[in-house]
C-alpha cells in the first residue's frame, strides 16, 4: 500500500516537472538552466507593454481599409472645392425645399450648373436591410481637378455637401460593400 502512495507521489512530481519545463521561456530548459542569484530585497522589474490596438477595430484594419483611402487635397484644390460646392448647395437646397428628392432631378441641377456629365454621378439612397424600398432621396458626387469630390446627398431633412479628395480604386462615391 505504501508503495502506491509513493508511485502515485512520483507521477504526480514527474507531471509537475513536465509541465513547469513545458511552459519555461525558450532557452531555460534542460542543460540550459542557469542559477539566479537570490536576493532578499524587492526588485522593480520591467515589462514590456503591448502595444494597445486601436479601440474596437481589428488588427488589419487599417490595411484591409486601404481601398478606401482618399487623396489629400491641396489648399488650392480645396479653395477649388469649396467654390464648386458653393455653387451646388443652393440648387439642392432648392430641391429639397421643393419636395424633389429623386435621383434625376438632383442630377439636372448639377448638370444646369454646367458641370459635365462625366464629372457627376447620382444614385438612389441605399435599401436599408429589412425593407423594400429606399428612403427618398439621391446620393450625388461630382469630381473636379483629377482628385477631389464634392458629394453628398439630398433628403427630406436635409442637404449634405461635403469636399473630400477621390479615392484611387472607386472615384468618388464608395461602392456599397455590405
Amino acid at each position: 500500500m505504501m508503495r502506491v502512495g509513493k508511485t502515485r507521489w512520483s507521477v504526480a512530481a514527474a507531471a509537475l516537472a513536465a509541465l513547469l519545463l513545458g511552459c519555461a521561456a525558450p532557452g531555460t530548459g534542460g542543460d540550459d538552466v542557469q542559477a539566479a542569484p537570490t536576493s532578499t530585497s524587492a526588485s522593480p522589474s520591467a515589462v514590456a507593454e503591448p502595444a494597445a490596438p486601436q479601440a474596437d477595430a481589428p488588427p488589419n484594419h487599417a490595411d484591409n481599409n486601404g481601398w478606401k483611402r482618399r487623396h489629400e487635397l491641396s489648399a488650392a484644390d480645396q479653395r477649388t472645392g469649396q467654390k464648386l460646392a458653393a455653387r451646388i448647395r443652393p440648387k439642392l437646397e432648392a430641391l429639397r425645399a421643393a419636395g424633389d428628392f429623386a435621383p434625376a432631378s438632383t442630377q439636372r441641377v448639377l448638370l444646369d450648373l454646367g458641370i459635365t456629365a462625366e464629372a457627376v454621378e447620382v444614385t438612389a439612397m441605399r435599401t436599408p436591410i429589412h425593407q423594400d424600398t429606399p428612403p427618398p432621396g439621391a446620393v450625388y458626387a461630382v469630381r473636379f481637378a483629377d482628385v477631389g469630390c464634392v458629394i453628398g446627398d439630398v433628403r427630406p431633412d436635409r442637404v449634405m455637401v461635403e469636399v473630400t479628395g477621390s479615392a484611387a480604386e472607386f472615384g468618388c462615391l464608395e461602392p456599397f460593400s455590405h
